[in-house]
């Protein structure tokens, strides 16, 4: 463990250059100061301010170039990702807040891009449920069919032009994956989830945007009850540390 006063620095000169990268309003590829700068500036030593800097890397806010020094990455999901197996057990109102937010951006965009399919994009999103269907009648596992689900759902945003939505969805893939070893999640009826998704395709091909909306926020009731009957059980016996609801 580290003494309280080395953490309290670290603290410090992580606070500093966080506030610096606001205020000076550094974009991504901006450098940052040296650590010889930073050092002087916050009267640390060139250990701290290193240790500092090395901890901003690990979160994804910052990259090194050896000989040239550190600069503000794009914004990203992939340190939360990599921490993911670090993190303390995620909580089952996560999931279900995280699930809300998914269902209410994704049928809105796909709304919107109902239009703009083509039938190159129909025959991916058709060879994906095929895969699916296989995957089931295989008796694959709850990881493998997650897999082929989050695959087929950043095919639905081809043309969404928005990364952070595809991001979002491989975000809550590898939290699915989490919550299937935690809590044994699993897919409630294996064929329906295969038919919810043929009718996605179905409603697209039809260019039936509100349509589409709808089917889409169906197809997600399954693990949206699953969460909420699991919240529930919790409740009702006072132990939201408790093994999930088999």
């Amino acid at each position: 463990m580290r003494k309280a006063n080395t953490v309290n620095r670290l603290d410090l000169a992580r606070a500093y250059i966080k506030r610096y990268i606001q205020e000076k309003d550094l974009k991504s590829g901006d450098f940052l100061p040296t650590e010889k700068e930073l050092s002087e500036t916050l009267e640390l030593s060139r250990t701290v301010v290193r240790e500092a800097l090395k901890g901003l890397q690990e979160l994804g806010v910052v990259r090194s170039i050896q000989g040239k020094g550190h600069y503000l990455r794009e914004f990203n999901f992939d340190a939360a990702m990599a921490n993911f197996d670090y993190n303390i057990k995620p909580s089952l109102r996560s999931f279900k807040d995280l699930l809300e937010v998914r269902i209410y951006l994704e049928s809105d965009f796909l709304a919107r891009d109902v239009f703009l399919f083509t039938e190159e994009d129909f025959s991916r999103l058709d060879a994906l449920i095929a895969r699916m269907e296989s995957q089931i009648a295989c008796g694959a596992s709850e990881d493998d069919l997650v897999d082929a689900h989050t695959e087929f759902h950043r095919g639905l945003y081809c043309h969404s032009g928005n990364s952070f939505l595809l991001e979002l969805i491989s975000l809550f893939s590898g939290l699915q994956h989490r919550f299937i070893s935690i809590y044994n999640y699993q897919t409630a009826d294996r064929e329906e989830f295969v038919l919810d998704h043929r009718r996605i395709v179905d409603t697209l091909r039809a260019r039936q945007p509100e349509v589409v909306r709808s089917v889409l926020v169906r197809h997600f009731s399954d693990p949206l009850s699953w969460v909420q009957k699991n919240m529930s059980a919790r409740s009702a016996i006072g132990n939201p540390a408790a093994g999930a609801v088999r």
